[in-house]
């Protein structure tokens, strides 16, 4: 089901907002993955030193409607050669249609159904053009974040028989999954991100009780509904220490992206209503600054890594967010907006910036 505010798990036990960025009226395949499903795109070129946007692009196969089912179209887009490579198509048989192209690996990182009873962490690598299934104790994915070559992946992810959305770290050596928190089934993560200059990991959480605290209260006031208290946690990525770095009272972070020494934060005041805000916050000090950007954007903004601008998922319209939905850049001194992919029969799910 396609949602014009955010995104979501696919999951109405979890959340009381179910704000997903799906594709327009889809109903995914049952059938689980298999390699020879896996439409091979152009081929990579050598990695070197830059960064990319990795992109997950949702389409019907025949182009009307899902007879044939629906497939993830998985983009790269060169962020110096500003060159747009489609890599490979995925089937879409998951909850929440979610890929990851991490370039030092080599690889794609997507989720999967597997026999009707989850999605599960898949592979695909772009050299061999294999697929490999690499979790098989996982209910659902929300995000998928590569760290470095040789350390984790991170995922957000609900554990099978489990309501709770989790920091996961998985050990892509010993296939070992680290939940953080794994008997607190309250505290729920909802967004997180990789900062490579400080090797850790910066997530928002909340209390799953006081969601529901909130919810009981909006129902009954018939009143709008108020977030619960969100906290933005540093995870050391290697020793998985903890530290925190801002709470935000009554305050929902829908999206959180890295660069450097700042985070940049989505927010939001109410569940499902009002503009979105942005803010900067220093990750030393946890002071926070606002932001005024003139962009519709609920979820998947980045800043650039020159500082100079973000690149954002949404519209350039501040009143309709389906007005050209895309990729774009906006850029802070010339306050100019340029798209770089415009989605057309399909639907943009999701996107990410990576250094490669």
């Amino acid at each position: 089901m396609k949602t014009s505010n955010y995104r979501i798990l696919i999951l109405s036990l979890l959340v009381p907002a179910l704000l997903s960025s799906c594709s327009p009226a889809s109903t995914p395949s049952a059938e689980p993955t298999s390699p020879k499903q896996i439409q091979s795109g152009e081929k990579t070129t050598p990695v070197g030193q830059g960064q990319y946007l990795s992109m997950t692009y949702t389409e019907y196969v025949n182009g009307k409607n899902a007879d044939q089912g629906m497939v993830m179209r998985v983009m790269t887009y060169d962020l110096s050669s500003k060159k747009m490579t489609k890599l490979a198509d995925v089937p879409y048989t998951s909850q929440y249609p979610l890929s990851v192209v991490y370039l030092l690996d080599h690889k794609i990182y997507y989720s999967a159904d597997v026999d009707d009873k989850g999605d599960q962490l898949f592979s695909y690598d772009l050299n061999t053009k294999k697929t490999e299934q690499l979790t098989d104790n996982l209910f659902a994915i929300n995000d998928i974040v590569p760290t470095t070559p040789d350390g984790s992946l991170v995922l957000v992810a609900v554990k099978k028989g489990e309501r709770t959305l989790k920091t996961i770290f998985y050990n892509k050596s010993t296939r070992i999954m680290k939940f953080m928190h794994d008997e607190n089934h309250d505290e729920q993560t909802w967004s997180i991100t990789y900062n490579p200059a400080k090797k850790a990991i910066y997530s928002s959480n909340y209390s799953a009780k006081e969601q529901n605290e909130q919810r009981e209260i909006s129902n009954r006031t018939q009143t709008i509904m108020v977030p619960p208290d969100n906290k933005v946690t540093e995870i050391n990525s290697v020793t998985k220490q903890e530290r925190s770095v801002i709470t935000l009272k009554n305050e929902e972070v829908s999206s959180i992206s890295s660069s450097n020494d700042q985070l940049l934060l989505v927010t939001a005041r109410f569940i499902n209503h009002g503009n979105p805000e942005y803010s900067l916050v220093d990750i030393a000090t946890g002071k926070r600054t606002k932001l005024e950007l003139p962009i519709s954007s609920r979820s998947f903004i980045y800043m650039s890594p020159d500082g100079k601008g973000v690149y954002y998922l949404g519209s350039t319209s501040l009143k309709n967010q389906e007005e050209g939905r895309g990729v774009y850049y906006y850029d802070f001194t010339s306050k100019t907006q340029t798209p770089i992919f415009i989605q057309k029969e399909g639907f943009i799910n999701n996107f990410m910036l990576l250094n490669k």
